[in-house]
């Protein structure tokens, strides 16, 4: 806590100011991807969609932001960085307002697009961006990411909390908007010149990596009542062939999207799985724990936003406070603690969620978190064993897009089987609470079995197999 206290005073000294605009100005924009996660249920109510199609408007930002992580370094070389900066706010209100004055899902959804185009431009090359500002000793600043998500994340549901108690969940876009502008009218100050070197891409990739949006868009439609089934079987199609074809020319072309062959090895991947599950996991909490605390066990959307504040702390805590502790045991051992404290709260959460109260859940997703904020720590040293400079971009660049695809991924699964399951056990007649609550237990185990297989993964990770000798070559 001290350490984080010291290195916020650093960030608003004078010297610093620059670095704090901008750091500034991505947690607005992250608060936007977060706006509509305590929504849903309204949403729901006042569009008359289903429960998968409105959560589009959680899984779709996922998966384009993923989508738009290797562009980064494009936009730096068009812009400087007060125009990118400028330019990312400007995008992102013009998505806010959209979303602000949404009177049906496809208004809201494009806003939700174009609010993540915003942030995506600017997000990718946030972390070098201060890494220039900042003088070399305080280079840890540049590793504060869990600590912006974390603080959107809260003031997300801090801020969607007063727009409800205002009388319309919308109204939060409005602070959003203020807020880019104050940003937007101080970025003038940021006084930076940066030698940026050519950076190719291989822009046919770019496009077939879509293939993973368009796969998403196929397990959305497995929702009851949503499309027809060659329209389903044609987005699985497509997604598989993109897909495929994306991965063959990653592996041919001489100038790839992502080197998979200099990243290929075990430990990379193994850190590269875990941390997808670690992010998932807060994914879910963040939008199916929502819904189950709202719909399930019927509390105010208030209490909600409370209820979820104390696990992001935690997660933050456990990320930056304890480094200190854990680095006198071996990474494995402290990933192996990292997933067992998720399992054992995901097992809790799955067998209990017939019985639980409100503070049970925060107890069982504190327990989730300060698990996931171990394994965040733990994670950022297992990637950065690459063999050079570009090979470590590379993998700062795959590790995000896994997250963020992984993320969505599973909320789009687990959103599936909500509905699906609760549907069909309603439809036979289940009784009362029992009825609301099926649909949960059935994504809570689901999500259970995801940290079982990171579990097995861990344990099988140990001296004995000596996994680093099957690194390619």
């Amino acid at each position: 806590m001290n350490k984080i206290r010291h290195q916020f005073d650093q960030l608003v000294q004078g010297e610093y100011r620059e670095a704090f605009i901008l750091i500034l100005g991505m947690i607005v924009m992250l608060i936007g991807e977060f706006s509509t996660a305590l929504a849903v249920t309204k949403i729901v109510e006042a569009f008359g969609n289903n429960e998968v199609v409105v959560q589009l408007t959680n899984i779709l930002p996922l998966a384009w932001l993923a989508l738009m992580y290797p562009l980064g370094p494009v936009w730096l070389q068009k812009k400087s960085v007060v125009q990118l900066l400028k330019l990312s706010l400007a995008i992102f209100m013009i998505g806010s307002l959209l979303v602000g004055i949404a009177f049906n899902m496809p208004i809201l959804l494009l806003g939700r697009i174009i609010q993540t185009t915003g942030c995506g431009i600017l997000l990718p090359m946030l972390p070098s961006l201060i890494a220039t500002i900042l003088p070399e000793k305080n280079v840890g600043l540049t590793k504060m990411g869990d600590v912006m998500l974390g603080v959107a994340l809260v003031l997300a549901l801090f801020l969607t909390g007063i727009s409800f108690l205002l009388g319309n969940w919308q109204l939060i876009n409005i602070f959003l908007i203020v807020l880019s502008l104050i940003i937007y009218h101080n970025a003038s100050s940021i006084k930076i010149d940066l030698e940026i070197s050519t950076y190719n891409i291989e822009r046919v990739n770019v496009v077939l990596s879509s293939g993973f949006m368009v796969f998403i868009g196929w397990i959305v439609t497995l929702g009851d009542q949503i499309t027809s089934s060659w329209f389903s079987w044609g987005l699985l199609v497509i997604g598989i062939g993109l897909i495929a074809t994306y991965l063959w020319r990653e592996l041919s072309v001489p100038n790839p999207l992502i080197d998979f062959k200099g990243l290929f090895n075990v430990r990379y991947l193994r850190a590269v799985l875990l941390q997808g599950i670690g992010d998932a996991s807060l994914v879910v909490l963040m939008i199916i724990g929502i819904l189950y605390l709202r719909q399930g066990l019927h509390y105010s959307v208030i209490i909600i936003g409370l209820a979820l504040m104390p696990s992001i702390v935690v997660m933050i805590l456990m990320h930056h406070a304890t480094k200190r502790w854990f680095n006198k045991f071996e990474s494995v051992n402290n990933v192996r603690m990292a997933m067992s404290l998720m399992m054992v709260g995901w097992g809790c959460l799955s067998l209990f969620s017939t019985y639980l109260n409100l503070i049970l859940f925060i107890v069982l997703t504190i327990i989730i978190e300060a698990g996931h904020g171990l394994l965040m720590q733990v994670g950022q040293e297992l990637s950065q064993n690459q063999k050079s400079a570009r090979l470590n971009n590379m993998a700062d660049i795959f590790m995000a897009q896994f997250k963020l695809m992984s993320s969505g991924m599973i909320l789009a699964i687990l959103s599936v089987v909500l509905q699906n399951v609760t549907n069909s056990h309603t439809s036979n007649g289940l009784p009362g609470k029992l009825s609301t609550l099926v649909g949960y237990r059935a994504t809570f185990s689901l999500f259970f079995v995801i940290t079982i297989l990171g579990w097995i993964i861990t344990m099988l990770a140990g001296r004995n197999l000596n996994l680093s000798k099957h690194i390619v070559k």
